[in-house]
């Protein structure tokens, strides 16, 4: 029966090849963006972004973490960035960049550590031993994906196009929504759009629904995919809430919490463990911050 879903999932998916997911609300898709949307959203996410700690975040170079990341179902095992469907990694970043490292803690690439740096990617057994290699888009996804999880609502406090999307209960809580993205509101293939849950309560973010404009799955009716992401068990770390649960679901996000896609659980969270130039591994490439273009 599952597998039975799934197959009427991407058949609906194929006979809507030519759309792409849309993460505007009904109020934004009805009365467009304005001034007014634009002040609302921008003071509830600068108070979100306060309350998270994120005040603290550019006091920082790099954090690094284990993650036990488990992905679940046939379309978890089709979606799945890692070797393994069950992996135990630890991952480092730099802060505001996408330079990275995961190295592989157990599985058949157990050792192994895979790196972006500047868009280029590398694969090493020791620190003597590099290989620049073709682009491993799986990885790449992962990698970066994770990175912008961790910093989404820093990454996202100064986008050009943020709006107050309304309000919504889910699941026994209300939440205010903002939407973000950039150039233009309306959905198109060079820009993801995002979808804040803004718990009225506790002032956190709860959820978080996104686009998928890059996603590595192409097949007819992809670009209709979007993701959904719970934040969970958040801990504070030098001032900064970390969520040390991430729930990943495909599409919006479930009541059901069994139902995801996939969950990454966080241990041993450290900001300043290493040096940022670990993750510069590669000599002449030109730094490219948080852009995707390639050095």
């Amino acid at each position: 029966m599952k597998n039975t879903h799934i197959l009427l999932i991407i058949a609906t998916l194929l006979l809507s090849s030519c759309k792409i997911a849309d993460m505007r609300t009904n109020s934004i898709k009805d009365n467009g963006i304005s001034t007014e949307a634009y002040n609302k959203g921008k003071k509830i996410l600068d108070e979100t972004w306060y309350k998270h700690g994120f005040n603290k975040f550019s006091e920082h170079k790099t954090y690094s973490f284990n993650g036990s990341d488990t992905w679940k179902g046939l379309m978890g095992k089709m979606g799945k960035p890692w070797p393994e469907a069950k992996s135990n990694m630890n991952f480092k970043y730099e802060v505001g960049s996408f330079d990275s490292q995961v190295t592989y803690l157990d599985g058949k690439r157990e050792g192994i550590t895979a790196g972006l740096q500047s868009w280029n990617y590398y694969e090493m057994v020791s620190p003597r031993e590099i290989d620049q290699l073709k682009m491993n888009k799986k990885v790449r996804f992962g990698l970066s994906a994770y990175h912008y999880f961790f910093e989404m609502l820093d990454r996202l406090k100064d986008v050009p196009i943020i709006q107050y999307g309304g309000e919504i209960t889910f699941n026994g809580n209300d939440y205010n929504i903002v939407f973000a993205t950039w150039n233009k509101v309306e959905p198109h293939k060079e820009n993801d759009q995002y979808k804040l849950l803004i718990n009225k309560k506790t002032g956190l973010l709860d959820y978080a629904i996104y686009s998928l404009r890059e996603n590595y799955l192409k097949f007819p009716g992809s670009g209709s995919f979007y993701g959904s992401i719970k934040y969970d068990d958040y801990k504070e770390v030098d001032g900064i809430l970390i969520p040390h649960k991430q729930t990943v679901f495909l599409n919006s996000p479930k009541e059901n919490i069994k139902k995801h896609a996939h969950q990454l659980i966080v241990t041993d969270f450290k900001f300043d463990g290493f040096d940022s130039s670990l993750l510069k591994p590669l000599s002449d490439i030109n730094p490219t911050g948080d852009s995707k273009i390639k050095g």
